[in-house]
């Protein structure tokens, strides 16, 4: 294969031969084709369209006249951009003589030349094709440089359809308008959208059916675009319909097309025989392309220059617009407005006029559619005749116009000014004053319409007056709110400079201004917003050098009314904290400056600055009210109390304080009305606390000599009256007042003082009296004892008593328990843990039932145990020395008597546990220690002995397992009795736990600590070793 040519038409054929080119046996194949074509190309897009099916019909009468059998001619364009024209017809033997066969011939036209089925249709429906193939021929097909024609006699047989003109074909084919029109539609929806085929069954007979199919398609052809004809693709005839690519319409035999196929249900179906063509698919009166066809069937030549208007105007747009129905709707109408049909024009304005926009609008389509866009204007210069004859504007077609302006503003732009002048002219002389405003509005939406639009009124005295003026006063009463007024002025100054010279527009911005003001709800974050606004006006470039809007006299118009309305009109008492602070213009030193304040102005400017400054300063003074009368700053500190009971915290006390400020002798503050203040609005009393702290360090509490007086009366009352029991906390003592100041200090004690008991008032007010009283009492009693005893030994008070030498009584120890806790190993290996219970009194011992007890440790839940077992192991505290051994029933213990006489028969077992014989010792007084011997007394006192302490046997500490034998012979209680109570199980009692049996309680402290107390009470009372019998123990 060589390379084709690029204007050259390729050529093939098919049928049944004993070999082919592209198989070696017999049976259907390409058996010629030229030399350009490619094999890929034949097998892909040729070989699928090679193929016959004759006629039922003939086939069933058995038909042998081979011209009877119709020719299968078909038209499609390959995705490559080829045409293929080409036609199959029935043979009935093959080169065998034995079988019936079928030929097709192709010819293939290269893409350069696919306009020529555009224009040249009609020799592309009479080429003229090969009957048969000889083996002369060759494999090799010759190029063409034109399609083969049939010839004249061909095809002007008598009667033949070719020859009829298209009103009489469609008679003849049972196709009315309506029809026809559908048919029409069908068509070029399935060539414009691709989605829908289109099948067709003539009502003829069957030898006839290519005939009147090529005949029909030359109507249809000549019907269509130069877009569609470039797309369409047909088959003349087929003997059954069958959806194939690249086909659009088939002609198939009568017939064929059964109802209910669901195979073809939902495509366009038109069975003439039976009269059954597609329903509602086309709307009537509504399809103006096929109504411009339908009127010049009978000329259809007619219709090639509307064809050809309709490619130019379609040329650069999308291929997808190219090609639908809709585009050729608009189109047609377009070009019959051109010949001067404006009946179209009137019925159908917007349509038109947007219609014509939409070719218009892309970049250039002006120059390159200058017919479309002659239309256009000829259609405005309608309508604005209209409106010099002062008729009415329609509201959507001065839309129209409007976007046109944006297309040519230079050359459209002035006669459409005076248009709109016109038509709101019209409107407002009418009273259609609604319409009037949705003109201006149209008008504000383009800023460059808007500019050149005013401009030209502003120019003109008198229009300015009739169509600016009643319209910005509208627009500012419209607007919500001093905000959107404030904007309007802007857009409007911003856009045409030349207003702010108005006069007119700054009085009715500045007095629109006001009246929204007046309305707002917070007035003094509108002002002040107001004037944030037009502060930052001085940022906007203005296109008029000789003035910008920072310095124009509206800005300053506008800002100084919105001051005097906010003096005029405040109420001060309906502030809140947030405005003012807020209002940071308050803040400046000219906040105000250009009024002429009058009384009650100049009294609201000092009053604002004052609030502003005592809020929005972090640590504001006294000075900021030093410009107020006194009537002005009770008002400005009720407010400012008002606002700070619900924030009392640490940070806001300095302005509390300020909210008491006074100039008067009993001090700067009135200082209980500031601890009344807190204590009614401080959420606790800790508020309270926190700022008595705090005022020793402000000069309004704390002076040179100490805290004020009249604070210190104001605290000491505060507590009497509110806080009795402030000091009873010691929390409250660490956390607070342990941290004043000296000065302080002395005020709380002085106020602790007074809300104590009247005796601890009295001692710590006459304490110097009350002791140097009781000592001249105590002294006095001492000398008349001692007169007394002087003159009774002297018997001046009668005779002298015996001496009885009396031991001093023993002291009264103070019963004391201790408990802690241990870990036991069980009989199982496993640890229990026990509480030991030490007692220093028996009887405590004896009544201790702790069959249940609770225990509650520090950040844990309380834990309660009953049906506990314990051991009690209670021994008796007696007179008489030696080892600890149980009571017996006589009283006696370890040969000391109940009485406390000792027995000398007992006295071998007393002594210390290391061996020391006592036997030898004498009787001795219980009251002595050991001395020299021959220097203690032979004889005791019948009354007195040694007392032996009771040691607890299971004590583990050495220390404690001697006894205590005081000097005097008493003795003092040890522990020497315990109670072990098992909690069954090992539990975590932590140092400080609570024990608590019925109405009993007992800390936990550590077995070292109970062991060193225990040690403590004996190293206090030492025993004498040698007569005490006591056991020092190891």
């Amino acid at each position: 294969m060589r390379q084709a040519s690029p204007t050259m038409i390729q050529q093939q054929l098919y049928t049944r031969e004993r070999s082919g080119i592209f198989r070696g046996t017999e049976g259907f194949d390409t058996v010629a084709a030229s030399d350009g074509l490619d094999s890929v190309f034949i097998k892909k897009q040729l070989h699928p369209f090679c193929g016959y099916d004759a006629p039922a019909e003939l086939t069933s009468r058995g038909e042998k006249e081979v011209s009877s059998y119709p020719s299968a001619v078909h038209l499609f364009h390959t995705d490559g951009g080829d045409t293929v024209l080409g036609r199959s017809i029935y043979q009935p033997v093959d080169f065998t003589g034995l079988r019936s066969a079928f030929l097709t011939h192709n010819y293939v036209i290269p893409p350069a030349r696919q306009d020529e089925v555009v224009t040249d249709y009609r020799s592309y429906l009479e080429a003229d094709y090969a009957e048969k193939y000889y083996t002369e021929i060759g494999r090799q097909l010759p190029e063409l440089d034109q399609i083969p024609q049939r010839s004249q006699n061909q095809q002007s047989a008598e009667n033949s359809p070719s020859g009829l003109t298209a009103g009489k074909l469609l008679q003849e084919l049972k196709l009315d308008e309506k029809g026809f029109k559908q048919l029409l539609f069908a068509v070029m929806t399935a060539v414009g959208e691709g989605r829908k085929k289109v099948y067709v069954a003539l009502d003829v007979p069957a030898e006839q059916i290519s005939e009147y199919a090529l005949a029909l398609l030359k109507v249809l052809f000549a019907s269509l675009p130069f877009e569609q004809r470039r797309r369409f693709g047909f088959i003349t005839y087929a003997k059954e319909p069958q959806s194939r690519k690249f086909i659009h319409l088939q002609f198939v035999e009568r017939g064929s097309l059964r109802p209910n196929d669901r195979g073809i249900e939902k495509e366009f179906v038109f069975d003439l025989a039976s009269g059954r063509i597609p329903q509602d698919e086309v709307d009537e009166g509504k399809q103006p392309y096929l109504d411009f066809v339908w009127n010049g069937i009978d000329r259809l030549e007619s219709l090639e220059d509307f064809h050809r208007f309709a490619d130019e105007m379609l040329l650069e747009m999308d291929s997808q617009r190219r090609a639908l129905l809709s585009s050729y709707h608009e189109l047609c109408v377009f070009y019959q407005i051109e010949g001067d049909h404006w009946n179209l024009y009137e019925h159908h304005k917007i349509t038109v006029l947007r219609g014509l926009l939409s070719y218009l609008e892309p970049q250039g389509a002006l120059d390159s559619r200058i017919r479309l866009n002659d239309i256009f204007l000829a259609a405005f210069d309608r309508e604005f005749d209209r409106m010099k004859q002062r008729n009415i504007a329609e509201l959507s077609v001065v839309e129209c116009f409007r976007d046109y302006y944006r297309l040519d503003s230079r050359n459209y732009g002035p006669k459409f000014i005076n248009f709109l002048i016109h038509a709101i002219n019209n409107a407002l002389t009418a009273g259609s004053t609604e319409l009037a405003y949705s003109l201006y509005s149209l008008i504000e939406s383009q800023s460059e319409l808007s500019k050149a639009f005013f401009g030209t009124v502003l120019k003109h005295g008198e229009l300015s007056s009739k169509l600016f003026e009643p319209y910005m006063k509208s627009k500012l009463a419209e607007a919500q709110g001093s905000k959107e007024v404030l904007n309007v002025v802007h857009s409007w100054a911003a856009s045409h400079p030349n207003l702010l010279r108005n006069t007119y527009f700054k009085n009715d911005a500045v007095a629109s201004l006001s009246d929204k003001l007046r309305k707002e709800q917070r007035l003094l974050s509108a002002v002040h917003m107001a004037l944030e606004t037009i502060r930052k006006w001085g940022r906007t470039p203005l296109i008029d050098g000789g003035i910008t809007m920072a310095d124009s006299e509206l800005t300053e118009l506008l800002s100084l009314e919105a001051k005097r309305l906010l003096l005029n009109e405040l109420d001060l008492d309906k502030l809140t904290q947030d405005q003012v602070t807020s209002a940071a213009f308050l803040g400046g030193m000219d906040a105000f400056a250009g009024l002429q304040l009058e009384g009650k102005q100049r009294n609201q400017v000092a009053m604002l600055r004052a609030l502003y400054d005592w809020f929005a300063q972090r640590e504001p003074t006294e000075d900021i009210f030093r410009i107020l009368s006194s009537e002005d700053l009770e008002r400005v500190q009720k407010l400012g109390r008002k606002w700070l009971q619900s924030n009392i915290d640490v940070g806001q006390f300095g302005k509390i304080v300020l909210a008491f400020y006074q100039d008067s002798k009993s001090g700067p503050v009135d200082y209980s009305k500031v601890l009344d203040y807190l204590q009614r609005y401080a959420k606790d009393q800790e508020k309270i606390y926190e700022f008595i702290l705090w005022s020793q360090g402000h000069s309004y509490f704390a002076q040179s000599g100490g805290i004020a007086p009249g604070y210190s009366s104001a605290l000491r009352s505060y507590f009497k009256k509110h806080d009795r029991d402030a000091f009873k906390s010691k929390d409250y003592r660490i956390r607070y007042f342990d941290k004043a100041g000296a000065p302080l200090a002395k005020v709380l004690a002085e106020a602790r003082l007074e809300l104590s008991s009247p005796l601890k008032r009295f001692l710590v007010q006459n304490g110097k009296k009350v002791r140097v009283t009781a000592l001249v009492l105590v002294s006095s009693l001492v000398v008349i004892a001692g007169i007394l005893l002087v003159m009774q030994q002297q018997g001046m008070l009668g005779p002298k008593a015996p001496v009885e030498v009396t031991p001093p009584p023993a002291p009264v120890a103070e019963p004391e328990t201790f408990v802690y806790a241990d870990n036991v190993a069980g009989e199982d290996g496993n640890d229990t843990t026990s509480l030991i219970f030490l007692f220093t009194q028996v009887e405590q011992c004896k009544v201790f039932a702790p069959s249940q007890l609770t225990i509650e440790s520090p950040n844990q839940t309380a834990q309660q145990y009953t049906n506990l077992k314990y051991d009690l192991n209670c021994t008796a505290d007696s007179t008489g020395t030696g080892n600890l051994e149980e009571t017996d029933p006589s009283g006696e213990v370890n040969g000391t008597q109940k009485d406390g006489t000792a027995n000398n028969d007992a006295a071998t077992t007393t002594g210390i546990s290391d061996g020391i014989d006592a036997n030898s010792a004498p009787e001795t007084e219980g009251t002595k220690a050991k001395e020299p011997e021959g220097k203690q007394d032979a004889e005791p006192s019948p009354d007195t002995g040694t007392d032996a302490t009771l040691t607890d046997p299971s004590n583990t500490s050495d220390s404690n397992k001697s006894d205590s034998v005081v000097e005097d012979g008493s003795k003092e209680s040890v522990p020497t009795s315990r109670v072990i109570v098992s909690l069954g199980m090992k539990v975590d009692v932590p140092v400080g736990s609570e024990i608590k049996i019925g109405d009993q309680s007992f800390t936990v402290i550590t077995r070292e600590e109970a062991e060193s107390k225990i040690s403590s009470a004996n190293l206090a009372h030492p025993v004498n070793p040698t007569n005490s019998g006591s056991s020092s123990g190891k």
